[in-house]
């Protein structure tokens, strides 16, 4: 049995399924810096990946360079733009893969999402073995993606510790690593519309405590 601390990790994060949940739950924008030191802990880093979509006007690299500077990597796809008018923007194939090519380089997959569509990866992460472990804010989570991991992190339980106020820092100046969605997603993203229609999962739990489950390997 692997101790904590020779653990290898990845951390793969769904961008824009955490910046619309903490929009519209807290009105707050998320810190994705503390999500990947938390979620490691004193476990082995071997990746951190930020999956994200970009606009023509590149509004959004500040916030991308500020992710790269934290040691996160980013990967980035355009914005799509469909004839009817609507744009989309998703990850959920790219993720999948990512994960499924480095899983043998890893012991443990940290996934930060809340989107119920990735309950078959996470099913087939723990049939080979490895550990999951689920990081997202519980209220627009899916019951059935925490239920597929082996540990689970609700980021509502320690707001001060993973969001930020919509505000650069007065003190330092610096620009933070909190997702600033540019115009154009903000108001025409089926995501934003829709509000990640899969991730917002009405359960019969929905009223429970959210609570931080974490089990013992």
């Amino acid at each position: 049995m692997l101790s904590t601390n020779t653990r290898r990790v990845g951390v793969f994060i769904d961008v824009q399924n955490m910046y619309y949940s903490a929009r519209n739950l807290y009105n707050q924008k998320v810190n994705f810096e503390n999500i990947v030191k938390e979620t490691v802990g004193d476990a082995s880093l071997v990746r951190a990946i930020a999956y994200t979509i970009s606009t023509k006007g590149g509004d959004e690299e500040p916030f991308f360079e500020a992710l790269r500077k934290s040691g996160i990597e980013v990967v980035s796809k355009e914005l799509l733009e469909y004839s009817g008018g609507n744009k989309k923007g998703d990850w959920d194939v790219g993720v999948t893969i990512d994960i499924i090519r480095m899983l043998d380089m890893l012991d443990v997959v940290v996934l930060v999402s809340g989107d119920g569509d990735f309950v078959p990866l996470t099913d087939f992460v723990r049939s080979r073995g490895r550990i999951v472990h689920i990081a997202s804010f519980r209220e627009s989570t899916s019951s059935s993606l925490v239920e597929s991991a082996d540990i689970y992190t609700n980021f509502s339980d320690e707001k001060r510790k993973f969001l930020i106020p919509n505000k650069k820092s007065k003190s330092t100046g610096k620009q933070n690593t909190a997702y600033n969605a540019p115009e154009e997603i903000e108001e025409n993203s089926s995501a934003a519309i829709d509000y990640f229609k899969t991730a917002k999962v009405k359960s019969d739990d929905q009223n429970d405590t959210s609570r931080t489950r974490r089990l013992s390997f």
